[in-house]
């Protein structure tokens, strides 16, 4: 995720568009901050270029050391939170088997439950929370079997099943918080009951903290990645960046792992918005055309980017939200005049099963997918 965290108590709250527009960083346009040029890991970092006048990112620093969770110089942890990860380099992540991942389609509804469905949810692929899949306080896997993982879900046993790692901050530092070893005990259980593939959590890079923070959450994400791939998992690597050089180095990364077959990105919270979700395509499409190797993205929201990223990527697959969610509020899709797609009320009776709902704006949301793609050959 890319957005907001908080800055110091007087400047802004949780979100603050204004703010986050003027600290987007912007190679072309904005004025090198002078502080960047001695500091020491600049050659990781690249240096910020934002609309807002920094010295450098130090500037995001709370001066709290007793509440602060930043990974910053200043924190007095910051050492513990270097050694965690073994320094901010990626060249010394260990390398991993390449693994045979399963083939999905270009869009798969994601379930948050099974309720309302009378019959198992026809698809060849559906995904899931990866954070469901085990309680969050003592790691202990919550399914056994594939066969009551499917029925509590309501999908059929055939289908497979995509596990998405993309979530709120809470849920995904909790899994950095389990340790590796359960870690890796919860994904050699995953594997166990049919998980056919899984994408890497989405460590949030913030824009309102210190560059080490970012650095940090990068290097975390390239960390669980590989713990996925070492224990025979097949898994998406969430190349979260916040500058041009942070996608310098996930390209340079992934062009020496040829391991590494799927990316995961996501476009739901700041690179939602327009002015910057056309950039965050831009240079995952670079990925891609660098990287001398076919690659699937999977992602989570940014369907009006899919035309540049199907041109550049082999395959792009779209894990899709609303499908579920408007049917639950009895919602039903529909194509406009205009060829964008459009939701009306499709109330039912008290009680009724919603699975023709589901299956109908299953069908609703491809079809318009299909046709937003139609001059590309990499969705289909």
């Amino acid at each position: 995720m890319l957005s907001l965290s908080v800055v110091e108590p007087s400047a802004v709250t949780s979100r603050n568009a204004r703010l986050e527009r003027r600290l987007f960083h912007n190679g072309t346009k904005n004025t090198f901050s002078l502080g960047c040029i001695p500091c020491r890991e600049r050659h990781l970092c690249g240096g910020l270029q934002t609309k807002e006048t920094l010295y450098d990112c130090l500037q995001f620093c709370c001066h709290k050391p007793e509440s602060c969770d930043r990974v910053c110089r200043n924190h007095p942890n910051f050492a513990d939170y270097v050694r965690e990860i073994g320094t901010f380099d990626l060249n010394n992540v260990p390398r991993a088997q390449i693994l045979d991942a399963p083939k999905i389609p270009h869009v798969v509804p994601v379930i948050f439950h099974g309720k309302k469905h009378t019959t198992p949810i026809s698809s060849q692929a559906v995904a899931l929370s990866l954070y469901q899949m085990f309680d969050r306080r003592s790691g202990e896997p919550l399914f056994k079997e594939h066969a009551t993982l499917c029925k509590t879900f309501s999908i059929e046993s055939k289908a497979t099943i995509v596990l998405t790692g993309t979530a709120r901050d809470a849920p995904i530092e909790r899994w950095w918080d389990l340790g590796e070893k359960r870690r890796r005990a919860i994904i050699r259980d995953l594997k166990s009951i049919g998980i056919g593939l899984i994408t890497s959590p989405n460590y949030s890079l913030f824009l309102d903290r210190p560059r080490w923070d970012n650095l940090h959450s990068i290097k975390r994400i390239a960390i669980v990645h590989e713990e996925f791939l070492s224990e025979g998992m097949p898994a998406g690597l969430h190349v979260n960046g916040r500058t041009e050089t942070d996608f310098h180095r996930w390209t340079e990364y992934i062009d020496a792992r040829p391991e590494i077959t799927h990316l995961t990105y996501e476009f739901t919270t700041g690179t939602a918005r327009p002015e910057r979700r056309k950039q965050h395509a831009k240079w995952l499409a670079t990925i891609a055309k660098s990287v001398n190797r076919p690659l699937h993205l999977i992602i989570r929201g940014g369907a009006r980017v899919l035309p540049i990223l199907s041109d550049t990527f082999a395959h792009v697959t779209l894990l899709e939200t609303s499908i579920f969610m408007k049917t639950v509020k009895r919602q039903r899709a529909y194509i406009k005049e205009n060829a964008s797609l459009g939701w009306q009320p499709s109330p039912t009776s008290l009680g009724a099963p919603l699975d023709d709902l589901f299956a109908d704006n299953l069908t609703t949301v491809k079809n318009y997918l299909d046709n937003l793609c139609v001059s590309t050959n990499g969705i289909a």
